[in-house]
């Protein structure tokens, strides 16, 4: 199962890529733990995860070809 990843703002910055592929998740907190293994610094900040373009609250089973975005908070003007 490969889902693809995206990362925006502080957070491409700290994985120095805008997406990644990942296997094997079969839920969004095994993901989020892929990831903060992966790249410690996402530690750091706190951020929002969609699935298929709809903000999540809770784990969430994710699907091979899901795409799930790490969004950091924005502000605005």
């Amino acid at each position: 199962m490969t889902i693809n990843v995206l990362f925006f703002g502080i957070l491409s910055e700290i994985t120095k890529k805008g997406s990644v592929f990942i296997d094997g998740a079969k839920d969004t907190d095994e993901l989020n733990n892929i990831l903060q293994s992966k790249y410690p610094g996402l530690k750091e900040y706190s951020y929002r995860i969609s699935v298929n373009q709809e903000m999540i609250t809770i784990n969430t089973p994710i699907r091979d070809g899901d795409e799930i975005a790490l969004l950091p908070p924005f502000a605005g003007g």
